[in-house]
């Protein structure tokens, strides 16, 4: 698994380690730094055009201008701030390429040397801001930004693309639009969420020598679920693989609960129990025969709960008013964990204290309108401020949170922020999220964590999506097609 920061981390360990080590370390990490974005752009055709602001994210350009210069390459630059005011470590490069480089200075918009430069050049490197993005941008980078995007250049950004909050991923109006982002150190966060990731491009992550960093943000990875995947011992029953009981479908929907149920027993749970009227048990029943009906009533669900592991609660219920009662009735009263999905956060809406009332623990999978329903605010405000809300909620409510969408984030009560890494448009279909319910509810049934279940059920729900897509492209994923192709991404990590 991989760890992630915020600009407000890096900064603190970059400024830390050079105090440590010595006030000329500075200069040494930006030599790194500027010399790794070189060897990059190698990659890439020259000439080179290099488009550095006044900070450090402008000095290590102006190193990777030297470094390309010296191995023969053809490279120029552009400076958007007098050199007297350029930081001091990029004004001590600056001094290094000084009537070697081909050098312009750019303070106006609509300044002619920008568009002859960029038709003159096959790659471009945005050193304009690197983490410094924070509010809106000022016109001239704008204007840059604009005429860098519209060159149709290979575009390699320094650290994160211009325009990219590093802590949010939100994105300013104009935001520069890479084909490659050379980060150094640590991934930024924002690189990994949307809207940012849109504009990241491929990321190459450089180590310029800096210390471990203690964090809470962390990237899913294949490792990640080759440690966590359930232990399968041969010497093994049915019981050993623990219950998972659903309490889904209805007339309307009786695919979600065939979806769900099917699911948590295809990622092994030991048995499945639907609750369920049994009009909908038995239209499902013959392509489930694996799934034990269980009568759909309080008092019922409620005893079976005493012999289960996880209670999964929610897809396709609907949202009547006898529906309500009942979930409100299981999140109060069953004793073990609960995964509420669906129509089962929806009767919740703007009620979101009976989540700080369950007995055991509870993981909440909300698209981005059903978790602003129940925080009783606007979609936009949870779109604006994704990893935020998620970390605060799950903090507040004492739960883990799946956000769900393309590069998922997963919160967790102790204030752990952990996301996918995958974003996959096929998955943008109704009953995706049945089939994700089912999969965290039997690896709970297993005996993972409730917030180590909802990693594990994320990555493996992701990674089997992009094996479809391969075979039956992103517009004709069907949900069943995620429990089918389990087996097969399965392998991949056993």
């Amino acid at each position: 698994m991989q760890k992630l920061v915020t600009s407000e981390q890096i900064r603190t360990l970059e400024s830390e380690w050079i105090k440590k080590i010595s006030p000329q370390w500075s200069l040494t990490l930006m030599e790194k730094a500027g010399s790794s974005l070189a060897d990059v752009a190698k990659e890439y055709k020259e000439p080179y055009l290099i488009v550095c602001g006044k900070g450090n994210n402008g000095g290590d350009g102006i190193v990777a201008a030297r470094y390309l210069h010296a191995s023969g390459e053809k490279v120029s630059l552009i400076l958007t701030s007098d050199e007297s005011v350029l930081s001091d470590d990029a004004k001590a490069n600056l001094e290094l390429i000084k009537n070697k480089v081909q050098c312009f200075t750019i303070q106006e918009e609509k300044d002619n040397n920008l568009s002859k430069m960029l038709s003159e050049s096959n790659t471009v490197i945005d050193c304009l801001l690197g983490t410094g993005t924070n509010g809106k941008l000022s016109p001239l980078f704008e204007w840059i930004i604009k005429s860098i995007n519209t060159s149709h250049k290979v575009v390699i950004a320094c650290d994160i693309p211009t325009g990219i909050n590093p802590d949010s991923g939100n994105v300013c109006d104009v935001t520069v639009k890479a084909k490659v982002t050379v980060t150094f150190g640590y991934q930024k966060i924002g690189l990994l969420v949307y809207p940012g990731k849109r504009y990241s491009g491929k990321i190459r992550t450089i180590d310029i020598g800096l210390p471990d960093i203690e964090t809470n943000l962390f990237l899913l990875d294949d490792d990640f679920l080759k440690e966590n995947l359930p232990n399968r011992d041969d010497e093994s029953n049915k019981g050993s693989f623990g219950r998972t009981l659903l309490v889904c479908g209805s007339k309307k929907y009786p695919g979600a609960a065939l979806l769900a149920s099917k699911a948590a027993s295809s990622i092994g749970s030991g048995l499945t129990m639907l609750a369920s009227s049994l009009e909908v048990f038995i239209r499902i029943a013959a392509v489930t025969p694996e799934v034990i009906n269980v009568e759909f009533d309080l008092k019922t669900i409620l005893e079976e709960s005493l012999k289960s592991s996880v209670l999964v609660i929610g897809p396709g219920l609907t949202t009547e008013p006898e529906i309500k009662e009942t979930v409100e009735a299981l999140i109060l009263q069953a004793s073990i964990p609960i995964v509420l999905d669906a129509d089962g956060i929806n009767v919740l809406a703007g009620q979101k204290e009976i989540i700080k009332k369950v007995k055991n623990e509870i993981v909440l999978t909300p698209h981005p309108k059903e978790f602003a329903k129940l925080l009783g605010i606007n979609i936009d405000e949870v779109l604006n401020n994704k990893i935020e809300l998620v970390r605060s909620s799950a903090k507040e409510l004492s739960c883990t949170i799946v956000l769900k969408g393309p590069a998922t984030i997963i919160g967790t009560k102790e204030g752990n922020i952990y996301v996918s890494p995958f974003s996959n448009s096929a998955l943008a279909k109704g009953g995706t999220g049945d089939v994700l319910a089912g999969f965290i509810g039997g690896l709970i049934a297993q005996g993972l964590k409730p917030s180590l279940a909802a990693c594990v059920g994320v990555y493996i729900h992701g990674k089997t999506a992009e094996m479809v897509t391969r075979d039956k492209t992103v517009f004709s994923l069907l949900p069943q097609d995620l429990i089918s192709y389990l087996p097969q991404a399965i392998k991949e990590y056993i």
